[in-house]
C-alpha cells in the first residue's frame, strides 16, 4: 500500500492550500492529490467545489478569490513525490482549458506531476498529447462504461476497485477497516487520514 494525501490533508492545515501541500510532502508518504480549477482570467487555483464563497470559480477573476494559485504552489515544491492534479472542468471550453493548463505545467517539467479527471475527453486528450501520467476517475455512476485501459492508471472509489485490474488508485480510504484491506496490495490509497495509514503500515512492518 502506498499513501497519497487527499487534498493534501495532513491533520492541521486547510485542505487544497499551499501550507497543506508543503507540510504533507515533508511526511513519509508517496505524494499528494489536489483539486484544480480554472478562473475566468485563465489562472488555475486549488479548490474542490465549483463555487467559492458563492462565486462560481470559472466565472470569477483570480483577484476576487482567496485561493492559492497552482503555479505558486508548484514553484515551492522540491521533491520527486507524486503531485496528483484532479482536474475539475465544468461548462468550460476544453481547448482553452488545455491551452492554459499546458502553458502552466510546462514551467514545472522537473516535478513528478500526474493528471486525473472525471472529464473523459479532457484526460484522453492529455494522455494522447502530453507526456504526463494520466488517469481516469471512475465512480459507480461516472465513467464506469468508458474505455479505461488506454490510461496509465485509474482512480476509483474504494467500493468498486476490485472490478479494475490495471494499476489503480483508490479513493477515499479513511477508515482503519478499509485501509487494512489494502495493506498487502500494490495500490495507492488516497486518504484524509495519512497518519493512520502510516501507523498501520508501521505495525505491518514490525
Amino acid at each position: 500500500m502506498k499513501i497519497i494525501a487527499h487534498r493534501a490533508n495532513n491533520n492541521g492545515y486547510k485542505e487544497n492550500s499551499l501550507n497543506a501541500v508543503l507540510n504533507a510532502l515533508k511526511l513519509d508518504i508517496d505524494g499528494i492529490e489536489i483539486d484544480v480549477r480554472k478562473t475566468k482570467d485563465n489562472y488555475f487555483v486549488l479548490h474542490h467545489n465549483i463555487t467559492y464563497k458563492d462565486k462560481i470559480i470559472y466565472k470569477t477573476n483570480l483577484k476576487e478569490l482567496e485561493l492559492d494559485r497552482l503555479d505558486n504552489v508548484l514553484k515551492k515544491i522540491n521533491t520527486n513525490k507524486i503531485i496528483l492534479l484532479d482536474l475539475k472542468l465544468e461548462n468550460l471550453d476544453i481547448k482553452s482549458y488545455i491551452k492554459y493548463l499546458i502553458k502552466t505545467l510546462n514551467k514545472f517539467k522537473k516535478l513528478n506531476i500526474w493528471l486525473c479527471s472525471f472529464n473523459y475527453d479532457l484526460i484522453k486528450y492529455l494522455k494522447k498529447h502530453t507526456n504526463y501520467k494520466c488517469g481516469l476517475l471512475i465512480s459507480k455512476l461516472i465513467n464506469n462504461n468508458k474505455e479505461y485501459k488506454i490510461f496509465d492508471f485509474i482512480s476509483v472509489n474504494y467500493k468498486i476497485y476490485k472490478k479494475y485490474p490495471i494499476k489503480t488508485m483508490v479513493w477515499t480510504v479513511n477508515s482503519e477497516k478499509e485501509m487494512k484491506k489494502f495493506l498487502n496490495k500494490d495500490v495507492f490509497i488516497i486518504t484524509d487520514k495519512i497518519l493512520l495509514a502510516k501507523r498501520l503500515l508501521t505495525m505491518k512492518e514490525i
